[in-house]
């Protein structure tokens, strides 16, 4: 072998003998130690240095490249859980599928240049990275939702929070509980929700129509029978006059004794029979009935006149399209009237308890406070409710659900009771509970014990409490009537619907965070990993 090629076989042992006694003599020399020293933090910072920036959006694609292997690694959890099973079954050795072709792994490689293998540096950047997760995940399952959208901007919104609130939620589990999968599904899934609920809460509740609304859009309905000119037909005309006529039976007697009733009867029946009349021209008789004989002094043409009264009702009630004449759009106009009647109805109803000066319920608060002191609020409010139910009269045209309400104010509730009885303790009751605060704030005073006064203190709370719930109960009644039935509850909407469905969809598949990787709960379920 030649002098130069045993020289250059040497080269490379020569270098790290250099090397070697360079780190020596740095070893010996201080200033050369704390040089190499300097050098390895800024090499080491070089290559830990990271922002928010990179960290969320490495988060970002993270999520992507979960939510788009996760069909891949749905069905690779499903066969690696059916070997398992077998294996266990049979003695087979079956291996899992790792790293399929197409799952999560399979597009993380692909989008790796843009997701940082630095791990975040500080909470912020965790958290960064989290939300980031969230979102990219968010993607499909979003994407789909909002396909057909009505408006998909405010869908894409909602989405977009409820990635934002998961991962916060989430990321704080993680910062209490690193270990734990499970705290972080249900602080992520709670966190997700957060904008939907906020969203149902500034919602406002359903509303029944005001009494002004109520009444114009009766006084409209009215309005369309007028101006469609539709009258009865023969047929109908006749079976009205006969109702009318039926209130007075078959003995003579009942009309000679109740002349007035009896002309007004004879005259309407007669008009009816002779011509056809309008329906508005039914619906003015029925008012000048109730104005010239059921507003009679004497009670047997009272009686007579809510009878004549009853019988248009009921025809008015009972109406088809083809007892109608006089127009191409009887549907419309039966539909029309039935409306305004139904209406009208609700107004009436609604006025005996909420008319603003001559309603029961500003009859009782006035005379409570006729007392002084207005410590009775509760009791007038329920005698009044008490004397509709009591009144057949008053009763009505009120159904079931409105008298059951109309019962619950007027009994009270274990509760409600409750607090009615320890509200007699408060100064504002009356003047015996009002001496027995001046007394016992007096002892207080001389003694330094505020436990004298307490019983007043309860006292005031429960009467307070007391008498919002009988308010609340009472606008609750108001609200039935005027709505003509129960009010719906507030229900989820098409758009929270939409976010809830993307956010449980991603919660299904996304990938997990922790100690088992990078699965989603749905894989890790199939092939039997424990959630923590």
């Amino acid at each position: 072998m030649a002098i130069e090629d045993i020289e250059k076989a040497l080269e490379p042992y020569r270098t790290a003998a250099q090397a070697a006694s360079s780190q020596k003599a740095g070893a010996r020399n201080p200033a050369m130690q704390a040089a190499l020293l300097e050098k390895a933090k800024r090499e080491k910072a070089r290559r830990s240095k990271t922002n928010m920036t990179e960290q969320t959006m490495s988060g970002v694609n993270e999520g992507i490249a979960g939510i788009f292997g996760a069909p891949v690694d749905l069905m690779t959890g499903a066969i690696n859980a059916g070997k398992e099973g077998l294996n266990a079954l049979i003695g087979t050795d079956f291996q899992p599928i790792e790293n399929p072709i197409g799952g999560s792994d399979t597009f993380r490689d692909i989008l790796a240049p843009t997701i940082s293998e630095i791990q975040p540096q500080n909470a912020a950047q965790r958290f960064g990275r989290r939300v980031g997760t969230e979102v990219g995940a968010m993607a499909v399952p979003g994407g789909i939702m909002l396909r057909g959208a009505k408006a998909p901007l405010a869908v894409a919104g909602g989405e977009v929070a409820s990635a934002l609130g998961s991962g916060i939620a989430g990321q704080a589990s993680r910062e209490i509980a690193p270990e734990s999968d499970t705290a972080d599904l249900v602080a992520s899934l709670l966190g997700g929700m957060s904008p939907v609920a906020a969203s149902r809460a500034m919602r406002p509740s359903p509303k029944a129509p005001t009494l002004d609304e109520l009444q114009a859009q009766s006084s409209a309905g009215y309005e369309a029978v007028r101006e469609s000119g539709a009258t009865l037909s023969p047929k109908s005309s006749d079976a009205l006059a006969a109702g009318i006529e039926s209130a007075f039976g078959t003995r003579p007697a009942t009309r000679r004794m109740n002349p007035k009733a009896a002309i007004a009867a004879e005259e309407l029946a007669g008009d009816m029979r002779q011509r056809p009349p309008s329906i508005a021209e039914v619906d003015e008789a029925r008012q000048w009935i109730g104005d010239n004989v059921a507003g009679s002094n004497e009670a047997g043409e009272r009686r007579l006149g809510m009878m004549m009264k009853d019988a248009i009702d009921n025809h008015l009630d009972q109406l088809q399209p083809g007892d109608v004449t006089g127009t191409n759009r009887a549907n419309e106009v039966v539909a029309a009237l039935t409306g305004a009647r139904e209406k009208s109805r609700r107004v009436h109803k609604s006025q005996l308890f909420e008319a603003e000066d001559t309603g029961l319920v500003a009859k009782g608060l006035r005379r409570a406070a006729t007392t002084g002191t207005g410590g009775n609020e509760i009791n007038a409010i329920r005698q009044n409710v008490r004397r509709v139910l009591e009144n057949p009269k008053l009763r009505r045209g009120f159904n079931e659900t409105e008298l059951q309400a109309m019962r619950d104010i007027a009994d009270g509730t274990p509760t409600q009771n409750a607090l009615r009885l320890i509200g007699r303790l408060a100064p504002t009751s009356g003047a015996l509970p009002l001496g027995g605060f001046t007394g016992a704030a007096g002892a207080a005073g001389a003694t330094g014990n505020p436990l004298f006064i307490a019983p007043a203190i309860a006292g005031q709370a429960a009467k307070y409490l007391g008498e919002r719930g009988a308010r609340k109960k009472i606008a609750a009644l108001g609200e039935l009537i005027r709505n003509g039935k129960p009010l719906p509850k507030k229900a989820v909407n098409d758009l929270e619907r939409s976010v809830i469905a993307a956010l449980l969809a991603q919660k299904a598949v996304m990938p997990a965070y922790g100690s088992e990787g990078e699965q989603s709960a749905v894989v890790r379920a199939l092939s039997g990993t424990s959630v923590e």
